[in-house]
């Protein structure tokens, strides 16, 4: 039996793999990076043209985005790492599989996920164990 281990937060995700029970085998099988995770609001939309002050017209347009730039970016991050465990499920690579991470972004991975490879979800830790070195991970995880 194959389990992944997916630590997870809006910043990165590493993929853990293990063969037995007690997670001593665990070996990292790839690292995913989110580098516009570490951005604050006003840092993500930066880049996008201003507001011209040339007219004095204003016309609503009917549409609000009410979304955080940063939630948008973490949720964009969680839909990218619940394709790559998709792929996973469809490859066979894995039977069950772990989720740790912190508790509001570990939501948002469980909402992106199929419903084939969340009935694979054998437990979730609540903690954000990202900065954690991998020699380490065994000990809280198991």
């Amino acid at each position: 039996m194959k389990t992944w281990i997916a630590v997870v937060n809006r910043t990165e995700a590493r993929l853990f793999e293990t063969h037995t029970l007690d997670g001593k085998d665990m070996k990292l099988v790839t690292k995913l990076e989110n580098p516009r995770g570490r951005l604050r609001s006003r840092d993500i939309n930066a880049d996008k043209p201003g507001i011209s002050t040339s007219s004095r017209v204003s016309y609503p347009t009917g549409y609000t985005n009410n979304v955080d730039p940063v939630e948008h970016v973490a949720q964009v991050f969680a839909k990218s790492i619940s394709e790559f465990l998709e792929k996973g499920r469809t490859d066979h690579l894995f039977d069950d599989l772990v989720l740790v991470g912190e508790p509001h972004f570990l939501g948002s991975i469980k909402g992106t996920l199929s419903k084939q490879t969340f009935n694979l979800v054998t437990r979730t830790l609540s903690k954000d164990l990202v900065n954690i070195p991998d020699h380490r991970m065994h000990e809280y995880l198991f």
